[in-house]
């Protein structure tokens, strides 16, 4: 583990020694631990007023039960049902906060950006446009800094400070900031959480234009394929009002081997849509009334045709 860096990790597995235990509680306790100082009281106290961080599988009354049973016991259930790897990844987050945290302790110019970020990550807000917009103010110089969020593994982990939101964040800030070098780390994180992590770096892939578009267009057409094309094409329906993108799209399409390469073939079309305007929207309905194509490749291609038409 790079002690110097509050975004990276390094964990281990171990088995556990109480297999019937229940994994939620494993996660309760881990998160008080983490985010609530070992106290049952501030959990709930923050899960009854639906803070930012609360985890939906986590309900109040399992927390409570939870409680109940620590109180009874007269003992941290902590020390008792956490295995060594569940330890040590508590100790790996309330690093993380700690780092955040002694940023604060000596302010300077030299960590001012990084205390933006901290600022960022920290925020109690669902919405933290102060936050966002004091970031975007700084332009070009506070980009290293969101990549290097962005790229972090363990701020995606609900555990570590920002609830897993904090690539999120960072992901809007290099998007309204637009500079062409968050690109590759955008498109690289497309996977890494869930669909609405996805929606928001895709989101920042168009914002940053032309650029974007341009990158995009590059991995979709390198060989052999694999995921990289997958995520290209999926990155390019933002794009897909543009008839530059749906044309290379569609000839991509015709290019393909459609039976062997179906998951594709449906990204593309979905980027097709900008062909409306183009010689190839005759070719394109064409197309979709080929018999030898997959079925669902040619409900795809008929939604699309549809809407054209309205």
């Amino acid at each position: 583990m790079n002690s110097s860096n509050p975004f990276e990790k390094d964990s281990k597995d171990e088995l556990d020694p109480f297999p019937l235990a229940d994994a939620l509680n494993h996660t309760i306790l881990m998160h008080r631990d983490v985010h609530f100082g070992g106290k049952f009281e501030f959990m709930l106290d923050y899960y009854r007023n639906a803070g930012k961080g609360s985890i939906e599988d986590l309900s109040i009354d399992a927390i409570e039960a939870l409680e109940a049973q620590e109180i009874g016991m007269q003992t941290d259930l902590a020390g008792i049902f956490l295995t060594g790897a569940e330890a040590e990844r508590i100790s790996e987050a309330k690093d993380a906060y700690k780092k955040l945290r002694d940023l604060y302790e000596t302010p300077s110019a030299q960590n001012r950006h990084m205390r933006l970020i901290a600022d960022l990550i920290l925020s109690e807000e669902d919405e933290p446009a102060q936050e966002i917009a004091a970031i975007v103010a700084e332009r070009g110089v506070i980009v290293p800094a969101l990549i290097e969020l962005l790229r972090a593994e363990d701020f995606y982990d609900p555990l570590f400070p920002g609830y897993g939101f904090a690539p999120d964040l960072a992901a809007r800030c290099l998007g309204k900031i637009g500079d062409k070098r968050a690109i590759y780390s955008l498109f690289e994180s497309l996977g890494e959480g869930d669909f609405f992590n996805d929606d928001i770096a895709l989101h920042a892939l168009k914002l940053i234009g032309e650029p974007a578009k341009q990158f995009l267009l590059k991995v979709l057409h390198t060989r052999p394929l694999n995921m990289d094309n997958e995520r290209a094409a999926i990155a390019l329906e933002e794009f897909k009002d543009d008839p530059e993108v749906a044309t290379a799209c569609f000839q991509m399409l015709k290019e393909l081997d459609i039976k062997q390469n179906e998951i594709l073939a449906t990204y593309l079309i979905l980027a097709c849509e900008g062909l409306v305007d183009t010689p190839y929207k005759v070719e394109f309905e064409a197309l979709a009334k080929n018999a030898a194509l997959p079925k669902s490749i040619k409900q795809d291609m008929r939604l699309v045709a549809d809407r054209w038409k309205g």
